[in-house]
């Protein structure tokens, strides 16, 4: 389904298409919470910190929704809904500090919590944000927005989420000893009725009262389950291997919660007295036989971030850097001409590229492309052993014959040395990482 097939005959099929979008997105998400299953301790903490800045901002958007609607059953039912999450005027009974209780019984460290935020995840949260703050958008928009996608969808996600977590062989073990409290709330009766109760009142105020609202309501209701499905997206595609910790994070404390107050004068001085960030980002354009094969390898196999996207080419995020796949014209007999070159006794693909990538996440990588079943041309070996610049090296070719090398120095500061650096005789040898890779 898509935004342009939003048009409704009448209410009925307007519940029809709702119900159809929220099946599909549901569908998406069963797709990825089946990980938890079979998740790490580690993993699983991880993933399920993520959605505790959900928690965080849906407070504060349900009181600004809240703001923005005419006095009414559904704004007073939101209203009571507010009040219980912020615990009824007991902080310690608010649920995003039962959640936070959760996380503590599930064996997560408290000082991470504030700065382990996903910055995708925070830049969709805050793009909700201001589209409900915006004046441009009608209350209504906001409704389908935060309260059919916010209240009306969050319970049912979360009861599937708690269905494929509690499968967790870690979860089974330390089950007497987990704090439950924000789950009883949250997949039991009391938010069912809290769910069934909203969606009533969305129907008998809005829907039933005035057809010409539905646009605005499905178009907010789609947007809230796009975003549904990119946040979760970003959680499971960025969480390829033990942790989340070395992903780009935000803190919450670094974040403006709410859109400026400042005068247009006030927020351009800002802007001006900031420091500009430093940007060293290199880019590299390469040829590819089949787009939808190479998108594969580098988002699926690699773990790279899709971006722009046309017939002929893609742009991927690629740690960091900026890479675009360009389709060759059709009839090409060959992409570019290849190699062999000798280097340090090795036979290497020339050209190639790759990545110079700390030591935990080259051994994650080396690990996902294994369990892909994914071929390496050169499988990982230490090169350079014993003299200055060694490293962790392993080579792979994408379906178009683009070789690429991913490296881990033993000392990231021998990169361009010609003598050891001081520090390398203190740090301990790559051989721990051929083990890990091999298990």
């Amino acid at each position: 389904m898509n935004i342009e097939s939003l048009k409704f005959a009448g209410v009925d099929e307007f519940w029809a298409q709702a119900d159809q979008l929220q099946d599909e997105s549901l569908l998406h998400a069963e797709t990825l919470f089946s990980a938890l299953e079979t998740a790490s301790p580690q993993q699983l903490i991880s993933i399920l910190t993520q959605y505790r800045f959900f928690t965080l901002y849906y407070v504060a958007d349900l009181a600004i929704l809240i703001a923005r609607l005419k006095d009414g059953r559904l704004r007073s039912l939101l209203a009571d809904i507010l009040s219980d999450e912020l615990g009824y005027g007991d902080p310690l009974k608010a649920h995003t500090r039962l959640y936070d209780d959760f996380l503590l019984s599930l064996g997560a460290n408290d000082a991470d919590f504030d700065s382990l935020a996903l910055a995708d995840n925070l830049t969709l949260l805050e793009n909700a944000r201001r589209k409900l703050m915006d004046p441009a958008q009608t209350h209504v928009y906001g409704i389908g927005f935060r309260g059919m996608g916010g209240e009306c969808t969050c319970q049912i996600y979360l009861a599937k989420l708690y269905e494929y977590m509690m499968r967790n062989p870690y979860i089974k073990q330390q089950t007497s000893k987990i704090d439950w409290k924000f789950w009883e709330l949250h997949i039991g009766e009391h938010d069912i009725e809290h769910r069934v109760h909203t969606r009533q009142l969305i129907h008998e105020e809005l829907v039933s009262q005035d057809a010409a609202c539905l646009v605005d309501l499905g178009r907010g209701y789609y947007e809230s389950m796009n975003a549904w499905r990119a946040f979760w997206e970003n959680i499971f595609n960025q969480n390829p291997a033990d942790s989340l910790l070395g992903q780009a994070s935000a803190s919450v404390e670094d974040l403006r919660l709410m859109p400026s107050v400042l005068s247009g004068a006030e927020e351009r001085g800002l802007k001006q007295a900031r420091v500009p960030e430093a940007i060293a980002q290199f880019h590299l354009a390469i040829p590819v036989h089949e787009l939808s094969a190479a998108k594969e390898f580098y988002c699926d196999v690699l773990g790279a971030k899709e971006g722009r996207a046309t017939e002929h080419h893609l742009d991927v995020n690629f740690y960091g850097h900026h890479l675009v796949l360009h389709a060759t014209p059709e009839g090409a007999s060959h992409i570019f001409d290849f190699f062999e070159a000798d280097f340090h006794g090795e036979s290497v693909q020339i050209p190639h590229f790759g990545i110079n990538l700390d030591r935990q996440t080259w051994s994650q990588l080396a690990k996902r492309i294994t369990l892909s079943g994914y071929e390496f041309q050169d499988a990982p070996h230490i090169r350079l052993k014993g003299l200055p610049g060694e490293h962790a090296s392993m080579f792979i070719l994408d379906p178009s014959g683009n070789a690429l090398e991913f490296k881990a120095f033993l000392n990231h500061d021998e990169v361009f040395s010609k003598v050891f650096n001081p520090q390398t005789k203190e740090l301990f040898g790559l051989e721990e990482l051929m083990v890990k890779v091999g298990q």
